[in-house]
C-alpha cells in the first residue's frame, strides 16, 4: 500500500501499470488491520500511523475528516484507535489511488489469488508470475510484499476441535470458547495481548493463562517526545566500527548505558530489563509506572532503534549477530513494539483480580480429550481451550510466500539470508541475485528483509524503505522511457 502511494506520488500514475496480487478481498488490511474487535488498538499513536513516511499524521488527517463523528474522535494526538480504522483509512487510499491510475490511462489490476512462483522470462528478459491456478503474467519488474508469518504450531496441535492456530479474526475465535472455560494463549507477543484484550471485553469469567518461553510481555507506550542522541550516535557507532575491534555487542551496550547516563537515567535499568529472573507480572508493573511518571528510557531507545539498528545491523559480524538474537533479540521486540497503556493496565487489573496469570518456561503442551495439559518449567496445568500466537524468532518467510521464495532463488533472482528471508541490498531493498552478477528486477520489503535489515516490520520502518524502493523504481522508468 505505501508502495504504491510512493509511486503515485513521483507521477508514475501515467508512467506504468501495476498489478497486484493478494487472496484478500480487500488490499492493504492483512491479519493486523481488518474489521475486527474494537478492542484491538493500534500500539502506536494515531499522529504515527501513515502510510507516507514524509507525512507522518496522514491518518490523523483521515480520520479528522471522517464523516462519522466517532472516528473522528479519535483525531487527537496521542490517541490509539481501534486497528480496523486503520484498514478503513488503508483500503479507502488504495481505491483513490486506483481511481488516480485510470484517470491517467493507466491501471491497477488486482488479481485475487496467491503468486506462487517467479522466473525469468525469454533470454532472461522481464519476469514470468504465475498463480496456484496456472495463469501467468509477464512483468518488467515486482516487489515482495507478503507480509508476517502466521503463528507456529509448535506442539503439533492443528485439527484439535479446542485449539485455533491463527487468532485472526478475534471476533470469532472469542466466540469459539465458553465464557467460563480456562484459556491459555501460546505467546505473550503483541498478538497475544490482542486475543487476552477481545476476551475480556467479550465478557470472559473464566481463567486466562498467558505462557511463552520467556514470559516477556510488550512494553508500555509513553507519551512520544522528541530526544536528540547525546552518545549512542551514528559518529559513535561507525567509530567504533573502525576500531580494531570492529564493532561489538558489548560497545553497543556500553553506547546504550552512556546515552541513558547523560539524561540523568539510571543506565542499571538495561541491567534490570535482561534479568531472567523477573516475575512477567511485576516486570508488566514495572514498566507501566515508569511510563507514568514518564522516565524518558523508552523514547530515547525506540529512538535509536529508528535510527540507528540498520546500522548498527550491518556493521556486526555473524558472531555478533548470533548473541544478539540469542541473548536480546526477545528484550528488543518487547520494548520497542510497546502496547497502549490503556492495554497495560487492562491487564494488569486482570493480573490484580486474579483472573489473568502470566507464565513462562512453556515446554509442551498436550491434548487430551477435549481439553490440554500444559507443561511448563516450574507447573503443570490443565486448560479447556488453546489459542496460538507462537511465532519463530528467526525471521521465516510467510508461509503463504514459502513457494514464491523458493522459485525466486531457484531462479536465480535471489538467495536466502542465513539470518532469515532473501538477502537484499541494504542501500535500496533490491534482492541480491544468486551469483552476484547483475542488478535484480525484484525488491523485498517487511519481513523478507529481517536477515539483512534485521527490524523491518514497523510501519514507520516500511514506510521509510519504500521511499527507496519508489526511487529506484522512478529512476528504472526514465532509463527506459524512449527519448
Amino acid at each position: 500500500m505505501s508502495l504504491v502511494d510512493a509511486l503515485a506520488r513521483r507521477g508514475l500514475t501515467q508512467e506504468i501499470d501495476l498489478t497486484v496480487y493478494e487472496p484478500a478481498k480487500e488490499i492493504g488490511r492483512g491479519n493486523a488491520y481488518r474489521t475486527d474487535a474494537r478492542s484491538a488498538l493500534l500500539n502506536r499513536q494515531a499522529e504515527f500511523m501513515s502510510i507516507r513516511w514524509s507525512e507522518p499524521r496522514h491518518f490523523l488527517g483521515w480520520l479528522g475528516n471522517h464523516q462519522d463523528p466517532e472516528v473522528r474522535a479519535y483525531a487527537r494526538l496521542g490517541s490509539f484507535p481501534p486497528r480496523q480504522l486503520f484498514g478503513d483509512y488503508t483500503s479507502e487510499c488504495f481505491e483513490r489511488l486506483k481511481d488516480s491510475w485510470t484517470d491517467h490511462g493507466r491501471s491497477i489490476d488486482v488479481v485475487h489469488e496467491t503468486a506462487v512462483s517467479m522466473t525469468r522470462g525469454h533470454a532472461g528478459q522481464g519476469l514470468v508470475i504465475a498463480t496456484a491456478s496456472g495463469a501467468s503474467r509477464m512483468y518488467d519488474g515486482a516487489a515482495l510484499c507478503v507480509g508476517t508469518a502466521a503463528p507456529v504450531d509448535c506442539y503439533g496441535l492443528a485439527g484439535h476441535p479446542r485449539y485455533v492456530n491463527d487468532p485472526y479474526p478475534l471476533w470469532i475465535t472469542v466466540e469459539t470458547v465458553g465464557r467460563d472455560d480456562h484459556v491459555t494463549v501460546l505467546g505473550t507477543s503483541l498478538t497475544a495481548v490482542d486475543i487476552v484484550t477481545a476476551l475480556l471485553d467479550r465478557g470472559h469469567r473464566g481463567p486466562i493463562t498467558m505462557v511463552s518461553r520467556r514470559g516477556l510481555l510488550p512494553g508500555v507506550r509513553q507519551r512520544h517526545r522528541d530526544t536528540t542522541a547525546e552518545a549512542l550516535t551514528e559518529a559513535a557507532v561507525r567509530r567504533m566500527a573502525d576500531g580494531p575491534r570492529g564493532l561489538t555487542l558489548a560497545a553497543v551496550l556500553d553506547l546504550m548505558r552512556a546515552e541513558l547516563a547523560a539524561h540523568a537515567i539510571d543506565p542499571g535499568i538495561l541491567d534490570k530489563e535482561a534479568d531472567p529472573r523477573e516475575d512477567p507480572a511485576g516486570r508488566l508493573a514495572r514498566h507501566l509506572e515508569l511510563a507514568e511518571r514518564e522516565v524518558l528510557w523508552q523514547p530515547l531507545l525506540i529512538t535509536a532503534a529508528n535510527d540507528l539498528i540498520e546500522l548498527v545491523w550491518s556493521l556486526w559480524s555473524d558472531a555478533e549477530r548470533n548473541t544478539y538474537l540469542r541473548d536480546y533479540h526477545h528484550i528488543f521486540q518487547s520494548l520497542c513494539n510497546p502496547m497502549p497503556m490503556p492495554t497495560a493496565h487492562k491487564l494488569l487489573s486482570a493480573v490484580e483480580a486474579g483472573q489473568l496469570r502470566l507464565r513462562r518456561g512453556i515446554q509442551d503442551v498436550r491434548a487430551h480429550g477435549e481439553a490440554f495439559t500444559v507443561v511448563c518449567r516450574d507447573e503443570t496445568f490443565r486448560t479447556d481451550a488453546v489459542i496460538n500466537s507462537a511465532k519463530r524468532e528467526k525471521a521465516p518467510s510467510p508461509s503463504a510466500a514459502t513457494a514464491l521464495c523458493a522459485s525466486v532463488v531457484n531462479a536465480g533472482l535471489g538467495r536466502y539470508n542465513p539470518f532469515g528471508g532473501l538477502t537484499v541490498d541494504s542501500a535500496d531493498n533490491r534482492l541480491v541475485p544468486a551469483d552476484g552478477s547483475a542488478s535484480s528486477p525484484v525488491f523485498a520489503l517487511g519481513q523478507l528483509a529481517a536477515g539483512s535489515l534485521y527490524y523491518t516490520s514497523s510501519l514507520a520502518m516500511i514506510a521509510r524503505r519504500v521511499e527507496l524502493v519508489a526511487d529506484r523504481v522512478t529512476e528504472a522508468v526514465a532509463v527506459a522511457k524512449p527519448q
